[in-house]
């Protein structure tokens, strides 16, 4: 029996006639997909035992006809009888002559894949070759160039994905869900790990094949309801994780894929270990703060009786010993009562400056407009007698502490002054004060008040200007530091707080606060507080 008997053998119950059964053959070569050649040997010297020197068609269906001839073949077109090496000259050198001898010779079929140029692309072709009668072959094959180019995409698909997964300073675990014949979620299983993860546990990738999520993580009821939440919603789940038998800190987060999730694990330790000791040092500082507030409080309040005291006994030996004292005594305790008058001013402004606190939360809309009038009432004999003109314009509203505002306000506007000009003829020039405001750019802010979120609009600033001696712009930070003065005791009276209360209120505030200046041309006081 030929090979052709799987055609001329019907199933059981099931007869063909010769027609049909020619008419199935011509249907199966017409119309599969793959192309079929039916082939017999010539042999040297047409001798039954002579070497094989070519092969000739016997026939070709439709397929293998567009291959052999050419998309433009005519639909009658017949090659029965011709010569393999008509249509491919240079088979005899090829791996598919060897293969086409080795069937006829050995009487079993072969399967050989082959891949040539056509152009600029490269074809790949799967070909089976089976005996076919006496000394006959039955080529069937087919064209597996897409299956080749998507395997090679997926590859460099895989590849990339690898190279991104393995460049990743955080290690990545991703699983697959587990689960039963009614679909119920069992467990998780690892399928890909990166090389940051592996490094992290000091294991190779084949350690974490098959292993369940409870395998390596302890996994409570709870967690496992989160879990599958989060395949069914796609929320992501974030959390903080310290692991005891690596003694460090991770951020881990969770992102569904498909019927599972990716894990996503940076490794925060040194951030958590500068956070701790940040905070440690938070809090050290908030103490020691504390202590030192609560000992400028003690000591202020605590001198203030021995210096009453000394202020008191100058005054008795004054008032009762006037005539017993000598010139040079009457001035010593003249000057130790104006020492004492300082001591007392220096310490009631320390006790100020030690008490100053504020709390944003606590903070309202304060109307500034109504703030300096205040201000102004309460130093309305200064401005008398100097003669001062101040000029206060329309003022924004600010969110503070009204307290504090006013003792921001108070110390500069008592500044302005104090400072008075002396003209060429020893007088004293009146004061001319300007307090004006206005909504901040950011091209007026400071590096400082930058930081964060736009503060386009956030703030206000506040101008008090004066025609007062002015400073030095090089002693511009000196000026807001406490107990510094600029200009001696003997022409200003004061003890060097009050700048420095102004810059503490403004940072209370989360302000800030500066200063222009030249000797002799006045100054100007910027004040930056938050709006209301």
């Amino acid at each position: 029996m030929t090979n052709l008997s799987l055609y001329q053998t019907a199933p059981p119950g099931f007869e063909l006639s010769t027609d049909e059964r020619a008419f199935l053959w011509q249907q199966v070569l017409n119309h599969s997909i793959n192309g079929l050649v039916g082939l017999v040997a010539v042999r040297e010297g047409a001798s039954p035992d002579g070497p094989i020197v070519n092969f000739q068609y016997r026939f070709a269906n439709n397929t293998a006809l567009r291959d052999t001839l050419g998309n433009n073949h005519e639909e009658s077109a017949d090659i029965t009888g011709r010569l393999l090496t008509d249509f491919f000259p240079t088979v005899r050198e090829t791996k598919l002559w060897q293969t086409y001898i080795k069937v006829i010779e050995t009487n079993e079929a072969q399967r050989v894949e082959q891949t040539y140029k056509v152009g600029d692309h490269d074809v790949w072709i799967v070909q089976s070759a089976a005996p076919f009668g006496h000394d006959g072959l039955l080529l069937s094959y087919s064209e597996t160039s897409d299956l080749h180019h998507a395997a090679r995409r997926l590859a460099r698909q895989t590849t990339l994905l690898n190279g991104v997964l393995n460049s990743s300073p955080n290690s990545i675990v991703v699983f697959e869900a587990v689960r039963d014949d009614q679909h119920n979620l069992l467990n998780f299983c690892i399928a890909l790990t990166n090389q940051q993860f592996e490094r992290l546990i000091s294991q190779t990738p084949m350690h974490f094949t098959g292993l369940l999520l409870t395998d390596i993580y302890p996994v409570k009821p709870e967690w496992m309801e989160q879990l599958r939440h989060m395949l069914d919603t796609g929320d992501a789940i974030c959390f903080e994780e310290y692991a005891p038998s690596l003694d460090r800190w991770f951020n881990v987060t969770l992102n569904h894929l498909n019927d599972g999730f990716v894990a996503t694990i940076q490794d925060v330790t040194e951030a958590k270990q500068l956070q701790q000791q940040l905070e440690a040092t938070v809090q050290e500082l908030h103490r020691s703060n504390h202590n030192l507030e609560q000992f400028a409080y003690v000591a202020s309040h605590d001198l203030q009786e021995p210096l009453r005291k000394i202020v008191s006994f100058g005054d008795v030996l004054n008032d009762q010993f006037t005539e017993e004292l000598s010139a040079a005594a009457t001035d010593l305790i003249q000057r130790m009562q104006v020492s004492a008058g300082r001591m007392r001013s220096l310490v009631q402004d320390l006790l100020t400056f030690s008490r100053l606190s504020g709390d944003a939360k606590t903070f309202s809309p304060v109307d500034l407009n109504k703030l300096i009038d205040l201000v102004a009432d309460d130093l309305e004999l200064t401005i008398y007698d100097r003669k001062a003109q101040l000029t206060v314009d329309p003022l924004p509203m600010v969110q503070g502490d009204v307290a504090l505002l006013r003792q921001l306000f108070q110390n500069l506007l008592s500044n302005a002054l104090k400072f008075q000009q002396i003209d060429s003829a020893g007088t004293p020039i009146p004061p001319q004060v300007r307090i004006s405001g206005y909504v901040a750019t950011e091209s007026d802010l400071p590096a400082t008040l930058l930081d964060g979120p736009s503060a386009e609009g956030r703030f206000a600033v506040l101008t008090v200007a004066d025609n007062g001696i002015g400073f030095d712009e090089r002693y511009l930070d000196k000026i807001f530091t406490i107990f510094q003065q600029l200009h001696g005791r003997m022409q200003y009276d004061g003890t060097g707080m009050g700048l420095a209360i102004c810059r503490k209120v403004a940072d209370i505030h989360g302000g800030y606060i500066t200063a222009s200046s030249q000797e002799g041309n006045g100054a100007i006081f910027r004040v930056f507080l938050p709006r209301a």
